[in-house]
């Protein structure tokens, strides 16, 4: 079984116990990895199929003439727009709270000077 894992004998035998199960979980998660790799090609190679067979009824039985894509389907751009969408958001989110953050210390260090100047005062009468 540790060999399947991609464990040498050696390591078996002479490593840390614990090794093994290090083996383990990355050889699970390296078989998870591969089937949603399977999955998502297969997903893929069913979107241009589908696109491909639409295309050729609604050549044969349409008014008006479909081309096919001339170039592969962007899979990742959608994800790097919203990416980009979601950190430039974020960032705005994150200079609110810094604005916020320096009016709330101005309006602190004003007030500490207002009761400095208060204290300097009554002492000074006092």
């Amino acid at each position: 079984m540790a060999i399947t894992y991609g464990m040498s004998v050696k390591e078996f035998w002479d490593g840390n116990p614990d090794l093994f199960w290090a083996y383990r979980f990355s050889y699970f998660d390296k078989l998870k990895r591969e089937q949603e790799m399977f999955n998502n090609n297969a997903w893929l190679q069913g979107a241009y199929f589908h696109e491909a067979i639409s295309v050729a009824l609604c050549n044969a039985f349409g008014k008006r003439k479909v081309e096919y894509s001339k170039e592969p389907y962007n899979i990742y751009k959608d994800k790097v727009e919203d990416k980009t969408k979601a950190s430039d958001a974020l960032v705005a989110k994150i200079k609110g709270r810094v604005s916020q953050v320096q009016s709330i210390l101005k309006n602190k260090e004003s007030s500490t000077t207002e009761r400095e100047t208060i204290q300097e005062s009554g002492e000074q009468n006092g």
